[in-house]
């Protein structure tokens, strides 16, 4: 469970002095991307936050920065209010002239509009005509990481051009066929998983979840990153509002994650850790209002540069059309990268925007604005829906399926509607906005000034200047924008001024707030301050994360990319926190080689863990297979091997069970569709053809009860038919589609493993839902909605401890005998109380379970008729064979 700390509220500094794995400093997205990445995988994570779980103004003057040249403009500023007041709550533009910073958990996603793309594969080129241009990783390497991060983000795939159009199954409009210099360009929008009519909020999200092993210093601002001997030794920390408590994290493994410009800070605030060209390369997304369409023509360019629906894996995801320079273009032009994107504005005469003004007494044409919500009373009680989607009792799924429709039957509406803040939706205006990548100057920088914050650090001064290449780029991206509309037939284009006239000192441009670039990646030292890995140039052990790392940024929004590479980097501090550990627990670790060799894969579960603990107490030497958890039992000789890589050699199998007589085989992929087919069947036969060629005499296998589906007897018995794999296995297992994929690849596998049947004892274990006692004593404090909904509440529940102990007994029993064959054990505990079985002995009433409906209704729907068969939880596991082997089921 999650650990949440308030450091301003605490009586000592005592919970620093933990011992920690990683500390990551800052609680934005690439910070608890970080967490969900590298929790559950045995590490103890300290995050630093320097904000709170809101926003509060006497943490937000933390955010002040120097600014200087162009910044002190006041028709910049002013453009930046516009842009971003209406999306901040205690943002002062006074104190931040540059850039946007929240100080909170989930960072700057607290004020964001969710808007984000991939980047196109010629941002990581060299091009000659962009200096310091060139990532040393490219899409291939990134794209693995990006589609994971679309995952978290909720977001459809990430295509673009003929094959999202395609994939939509509509035709590209011939408006944007037909463009010349220019393409179609999408992006999406990360819609939040609770409120459903917001994006995605990270903070929100993040404390609705628990993560283990986790701590979250809240109101706790990182001072220093300590450094000794070119290694990170820990990280310096002062309470956020007075400074008053103050103390230091010692760790060996750092990870910034604070931002732009606080990652530069940082590392120029630390001694020994100021690398390279710290601060220097700092970029932004610059942009400027080109224009906007005419009355006569806003509802088409609203429709055709607005939002499209795709349906896939039954869910609706939102696409955001604009335009994008063509990679040959910027070439033959020599531009950066550069789009343009449509805005709306919605009528202040709107009909919801009238009820509100009616509801709150504020009408001035209280008559008109009456009129107004009679003739759309339509749209009005449509707005009550958008409350129906926000409330929490009703369950999730359904809540989001009415989402999905709504997006897929106007998912311009929607758009307008969110736009709108839910009071309104009649546009009253359509823009057109350019968006510019930047080129990386020296220049434009991040220092430190002379003036210090209340916690006595120094702030950041920022230099950001546009150079006039670059709005000369701007004006000749508009001239050519025109040139490809005017061809092909889209109208209605008004410029603002300044492009009309070629005018470069009328032009107001402005940051984005997408800084990047100031800690920026590289393999030279001399022009990179960390490396590909991103690691700190010379600095063992610490790293930093976020845009700050970008060689260039395109002209797509960066957080997808953001996360792409914290997830990329999780991968790679849980590789090295692993080596450690493991050179530590060989050292430690004394064997006896006249003990009989077991081998247990998935070592690291809970299976695994109690399996191990039954070993060991009878004596076995024993060799753990793991895959990402990372192991600390010195007990066991741990051996890292994923059996979801379809390219794993031969010779790993070999060496994982060389030696061994047994193996109890526990690994297996449960929920990841895409990964089941390898791990559950293709590696599961060549670690038996391994088992055979190392001489292995016993083999166990954790199957499961999901091989009988639902079955047409409440009683199963080891002769109950399972599912049929030559007939539509929804007839026979009312579950989702995952599990039903889940339990063909268990049938699969046990049909393989009868082939080795002449050549070793081979044991399935069929094992009903692993849970704990635990689980059934905390159900009596569920909610009602969750006792209600819960899929789980009446199933055949058996602890971990009786399932090891029933494994481990099969397999003496097998070594024993010394017989080849294959014998079926149900593994479950009859006396393991239900659900229903321990609300009624605590005088609770149970209620009714909405997934029994469900499953009949699926079973109706299904087999064209009323099913007989049993749904999840209704029957029993009969486990009289597994006892007539003189296993006896005392209490653990």
């Amino acid at each position: 469970m999650t650990v949440y700390v308030d450091f301003e509220a605490a009586t000592d500094s005592g919970a620093l002095s933990k011992p920690f794995d990683v500390v990551i400093i800052g609680g934005g997205a690439a910070g608890l991307t970080l967490v969900r990445e590298l929790a559950g995988h045995n590490l103890k994570i300290a995050v630093l936050e320097s904000g709170d779980r809101e926003e509060t103004p006497e943490i937000e003057a933390l955010n002040e920065v120097e600014v200087n040249g162009s910044l002190l403009n006041d028709a910049v500023q002013e453009a930046r209010r516009k842009q971003n007041d209406v999306q901040m709550k205690v943002w002062s533009a006074d104190r931040q002239r540059f850039g946007i910073r929240c100080r909170v958990l989930g960072g700057s996603t607290a004020a964001w509009a969710g808007k984000v793309a991939a980047f196109d594969p010629v941002d990581y080129a060299k091009r000659g005509w962009i200096a310091n241009s060139g990532w040393p990783v490219g899409d291939a390497d990134l794209r693995p990481f990006l589609e994971r991060a679309a995952r978290y983000l909720d977001l459809g795939p990430l295509l673009q051009g003929s094959a999202l159009w395609k994939a939509m199954g509509r035709r590209e409009p011939p408006e944007l066929a037909t463009l010349g210099r220019f393409r179609a360009f999408f992006w999406q929008f990360a819609r939040s998983r609770h409120a459903l009519t917001d994006v995605m909020r990270f903070g929100p999200d993040f404390l609705a979840e628990d993560h283990r092993d986790v701590t979250v210093f809240l109101k706790a601002t990182a001072a220093r990153v300590r450094v000794d001997g070119g290694s990170v030794t820990g990280v310096d920390v002062l309470s956020s509002l007075t400074g008053g408590n103050r103390g230091t994290i010692w760790c060996n493994q750092v990870i910034l994650a604070a931002g732009t410009i606080e990652n530069a800070r940082l590392l120029l605030l630390s001694p020994g850790a100021e690398h390279g060209p710290v601060g220097r390369y700092l970029t932004d997304h610059p942009s400027v209002r080109l224009g906007d369409f005419s009355p006569d023509y806003r509802e088409k360019a609203a429709a055709l540069l607005g939002f499209y629906p795709l349906q896939k894996d039954y869910r609706v995801y939102m696409y955001s059309c604009g335009v994008a320079l063509s990679p040959e273009a910027q070439s033959d032009f020599r531009m950066p990268n550069m789009a343009a994107f449509a805005g709306v504005s919605i009528a202040s005469d709107d009909p919801l925007m009238a009820l509100g003004r009616l509801a709150k007494r504020e009408s001035r044409a209280p008559l008109r604005d009456g009129l107004t919500v009679l003739r759309n009373s339509g749209l009005v009680v449509s707005s009550v829906g958008r409350k129906l989607l926000n409330y929490r009792r009703i369950p999730e799924k359904i809540r989001r399926a009415v989402a999905d429709a709504a997006v897929f039957l106007n998912a311009n509406m929607v758009a307008r509607d969110y736009a709108g803040g839910g009071r309104g939706r009649r546009l009253d205006g359509v823009t057109l906005n350019i968006i510019s990548e930047q080129p990386p100057e020296e220049g434009n920088r991040v220092t430190l000034a002379e003036k210090t914050d209340r916690l006595g650090l120094r702030l950041p001064a920022v230099s950001w200047e546009i150079s006039d290449d670059l709005r000369r780029s701007m004006l000749g991206f508009a001239r050519l924008l025109r040139e490809d509309f005017e061809r092909s037939g889209i109208g209605g284009l008004r410029f603002a001024p300044g492009f009309d006239t070629e005018d470069l000192s009328s032009l107001v441009v402005y940051d984005m707030a997408h800084t990047a670039g100031t800690t920026r990646m590289g393999t030279d030292p001399a022009t990179s301050v960390v490396d590909p890995a991103l690691q700190v140039h010379g600095v063992k052990g610490l790293h930093v994360v976020g845009a700050s790392v970008f060689p260039t940024s395109g002209h797509a929004n960066p957080t997808l990319m953001i996360m792409a590479l914290a997830i990329r980097l999780a991968d790679r501090v849980r590789e090295e926190v692993m080596k450690t550990r493991l050179g530590t627990l060989s050292a430690l670790h004394m064997d006896d080689e006249t003990r009989p060799l077991v081998v247990v894969t998935g070592a690291t579960g809970n299976l695994g863990h109690a399996v191990i603990g039954q070993l060991a107490r009878r004596g076995y030497r024993i060799r753990g297979q793991f895959r990402s958890t990372i192991p600390d039992d010195v007990r066991v000789e741990w051996v890292q091997c994923d059996f979801a890589r379809p390219d794993l050699p031969d010779e790993a199998f070999d060496d994982l069970v060389r030696g061994a007589r047994a193996v109890i085989h526990l690994a297996a992929s449960l929920s990841d569709v895409a990964t089941m087919e390898v791990v559950n069947v293709t590696n599961l036969d060549r670690l038996a053809k391994a088992c055979v060629r190392q001489g292995v005499s016993y083999f166990g296998q954790a199957s499961s009860m999901v091989v009988y589906g639902s079955p047409t007897t409440r009683l199963v018995t080891e002769e109950t038919p399972r599912i049929d794999l030559g007939k539509p296995i929804g007839k026979q297992y009312f579950f989702e589609y995952f599990m039903q994929e889940y339990a063909r690849s268990k049938i699969l596998g046990e049909d393989i493993l009868a082939s080795y049947q002449k050549d070793m004892h081979i044991d399935l274990y069929r094992i009903a839902v692993a849970r704990s006692h635990a689980f059934l004593v905390e159900s009596l404090n569920w909610s009602r909605v969750r006792k209600i909904f819960s899929l789980y509440r009446n199933s055949h529940f058996i602890s971990s401890t009786y399932a090891a102990r029933a494994m481990v007994h099969l397999m003496e029993r097998g070594l024993k005998a010394g017989e080849k064959g294959i014998e079926v054990y149900n593994i479950a505990d009859p006396d393991s109380p239900t659900f229903a079985e321990v609300h009624k002995a605590a005088g609770l009433r149970v209620g009714f379970n909405v997934p029994l409906l469900f499953d009949v209704l699926k079973g109706i729907k299904m087999g064209k008729t009323f099913s007989r068969r049993y749904p999840m939880g209704f029957f029993r596991i009969d486990n009289r064979k597994l006892e007539a082997t003189g296993f006896i089921g005392e209490a653990d």
